[in-house]
């Protein structure tokens, strides 16, 4: 036989009066406290970003050089030494990949009282990239070189060293700075041949040797993102 117990089912009956209340002041703090400090949700960066980078790069052969008065030289070189440029990457959304595409400016300039010499390329920049975990992401690609053009005026003699159009290879290994961009540690592979060689002497020096100067480098980037 069942025994109803009044004082039990009062308390129940209240409990079940009382519990609305209840939940709707608990949800009102979560909300309230989720305004304060909001859950931090994982970083996602899947779309086109617009992208500013700029590096210090060193190696290949040495095209010229300027001689100091005390005998020592600054050489101008296929590898050096300075890039900039801007472009734009796209990361996809359901996997760890990336792609950039950049136009950059890479010149290497150095001058001593009245001698100056130069080396100037425009190359154009196809990437790759794999994100990894840890912040991490390698990439490789390609890089097309336009207008390569080495100039000098050294001991009031005007030479122009005009290049082939060029095409490298280009693999990196980069790090995320979140939320600014990305540091980049790289090696391209690349050679330039002679097309013209123009000079101001009388009579003109010889011709350079067609055979292809060695423009691979190394090179330390830091690129900016939105």
């Amino acid at each position: 036989m069942n025994v109803i117990r009044p004082g039990r089912s009062l308390c129940a009956i209240l409990a079940l009066i009382a519990m609305p209340p209840l939940v709707a002041h608990a949800a009102s703090f979560d909300d309230s406290f989720e305004s304060v400090r909001p859950y931090s949700t994982p970083y996602r960066d899947e779309g086109f970003h617009f992208l500013v980078r700029e590096g210090i790069t060193g190696g290949g052969d040495g095209i010229t050089n300027i001689t100091l008065n005390d005998g020592s030289k600054r050489e101008i070189s296929a590898g050096g030494i300075n890039q900039i440029g801007m472009g734009t990457r796209y990361r996809m959304s359901l996997l760890p990949l990336s792609v950039a595409l950049s136009v950059n400016y890479h010149y290497d300039y150095d001058y001593y009282e009245n001698d100056n010499a130069s080396f100037r390329r425009v190359p154009l920049e196809a990437l790759a990239y794999v994100e990894l975990p840890g912040n991490v992401r390698l990439g490789g690609g390609m890089r097309y070189s336009y207008s390569s053009r080495a100039t000098s005026t050294i001991n009031g003699v005007t030479e122009r060293i005009n290049f082939k159009n060029t095409r490298g290879s280009v693999v990196e290994i980069g790090y995320h700075v979140r939320p600014y961009g990305w540091v980049d540690l790289r090696y391209v592979k690349e050679t330039y041949e002679v097309e013209s060689y123009t000079s101001s002497a009388t009579p003109p020096p010889t011709q350079p040797a067609n055979a292809p100067y060695n423009g691979s480098h190394i090179g330390l980037f830091v690129t900016f993102e939105n």
